[in-house]
């Protein structure tokens, strides 16, 4: 008999500490969470901000770039007696 009531004691225990501490430590995961996913947000917008304006300016460059090596290519004068091969 006194041990059905020490078991009854240790699970009244054993459930009290469970929930104190569902009580504690799931608001304080919660928080948690909430504040890793507010600063992983806040990092990738800005990382998408910092790389759009970086690579519109990139892309920019490039194709001005090309379009002025085109320009400046020097192109054949085809005359009458031009031929592909300059030996004939």
């Amino acid at each position: 008999m006194k041990r059905s009531f020490l078991a009854i004691a240790l699970l009244a225990c054993a459930s009290l500490a469970v929930a104190c501490y569902h009580a504690v430590a799931d608001p304080m995961v919660a928080v948690c969470r909430m504040a890793k996913s507010f600063a992983l947000d806040a990092c990738k917008l800005a990382a998408n901000e910092g790389s759009g304006v970086a690579k519109s300016t990139v892309h920019r460059v490039q194709a001005k770039a090309f379009v002025q090596r085109i320009e400046k290519r020097d192109r054949p004068v085809v005359t009458s007696s031009w031929r592909m091969c300059p030996s004939c």
